[in-house]
């Protein structure tokens, strides 16, 4: 078994962080408004062009 993070778990966390960033940065008053929906929406296509293969 490999050590290394697959393609979908790397999607998959970068989705999570992208849900948790805005709740955790509207309290800090950073950008976090943007950077979240920007993974979220990473992770999604991430995960959109592996089915593809």
């Amino acid at each position: 078994m490999e050590d290394t993070m697959s393609v979908r778990l790397f999607a998959w966390l970068m989705i999570g962080l992208g849900i948790l960033l805005p709740i955790l940065g509207w309290q800090a008053a950073s950008p976090a408004g943007f950077v979240g929906p920007a993974l979220i929406l990473l992770g999604i296509l991430l995960l959109v062009t592996r089915r593809g293969r």
